[in-house]
C-alpha cells in the first residue's frame, strides 16, 4: 500500500490542533458552563465559541471544514437542549448520528461499497474506482465492520447515559471516543489496512492510476467470500 499524499500525512491527521479547537473545546465549555450557570448562558458560550473559530479560520484563510462541523453539531445540540430544558438534551443529536452512520456502515458491506472506503478517498483522494478492486475491497470491507461497532457502541453507550441524565458521563464518554477514539481508530485502521493489503496482493495506486491494473476492477461489483469470512 502506498504511503499517504504528502500535503495529507498520517501524522498531520491524527495530530490537528485545530480538531481540539473547533470540535472538543466546545463541548467540554458547554458541559462546565452547565453546570455553574443557567442553560442559556452555556448554549450562548458554546455558540459564541464556534462563530469565533470559524471567523478566525476564514480570516486566517484556513480549512473551514472541522470549524464548521463543529459549529453544526453545536447548533443542534443547543436547540435539543433549549427545547428539552435539559443541558442532556446537546448530546441527543450526536448519539443519533453515531448510530445512524453505525447502521449505515454495516449497510454499505453488502452493497459492496463499504463506507470506510469513501473516509480514506476522501483524505488522500486516491481514486474510489481503486478501492472497489476485487483485492482492495475486502480490507475496506473488514475495517468498516470494526467501524460500526465502534460508532454503535458509543452511541448505544451514551444513549444509557442520556437515560439517567448523567451529563458528567455524557461529557466524558463524547470526549474520550471523540476525537481521542478516532485518532485510535484511524490509526489501528491504517495499520490493519496497509497489513491486509499486502495479504490481498492489492494493486499498487499509482499503477492503477496509470491503467496498468484496471482489469480486476469492476464498476458494481459483487462481494467476495472475503468479504463474506
Amino acid at each position: 500500500m502506498p504511503a499517504m499524499t504528502d500535503d495529507v500525512t498520517l501524522s498531520s491527521v491524527l495530530r490537528d490542533p485545530k480538531l481540539v479547537v473547533d470540535t472538543v473545546a466546545p463541548t467540554l465549555l458547554f458541559a462546565v458552563l452547565a453546570v455553574l450557570a443557567p442553560l442559556p448562558v452555556a448554549a450562548g458560550a458554546a455558540l459564541a465559541w464556534c462563530g469565533v473559530v470559524v471567523a478566525v479560520r476564514r480570516r486566517r484563510d484556513q480549512s473551514l471544514v472541522h470549524a464548521v462541523s463543529g459549529l453544526g453539531g453545536v447548533v443542534a445540540g443547543v436547540a435539543v437542549a433549549l427545547f428539552s430544558g435539559e443541558a442532556v438534551g446537546f448530546f441527543v443529536p450526536g448519539i443519533v448520528g453515531n448510530l445512524v452512520f453505525g447502521v449505515l456502515c454495516l449497510l454499505s458491506i453488502p452493497f459492496g461499497r463499504p463506507a470506510v472506503a469513501y473516509t480514506s478517498a476522501a483524505l488522500v483522494r486516491w481514486p474510489l474506482e481503486w478501492y472497489w478492486h476485487p483485492r482492495v475491497r475486502p480490507a475496506y470491507s473488514e475495517v468498516t465492520v470494526v467501524w460500526a461497532l465502534y460508532y454503535l457502541g458509543k452511541g448505544g453507550w451514551q444513549a444509557m447515559l442520556l437515560r439517567g441524565g448523567d451529563l458528567a458521563g455524557l461529557t466524558t464518554v463524547r470526549l474520550v471516543t471523540g476525537w481521542p477514539g478516532l485518532a485510535a481508530l484511524i490509526a489501528a485502521t491504517w495499520a490493519y489496512v496497509t497489513w491486509r493489503l499486502r495479504t490481498l496482493d492489492a494493486p499498487d495506486v499509482e499503477a492503477f492510476r496509470s491503467g496498468h491494473d484496471e482489469a480486476g476492477a469492476t464498476k458494481a461489483p459483487a462481494p467476495t467470500e472475503d468479504e463474506g469470512d
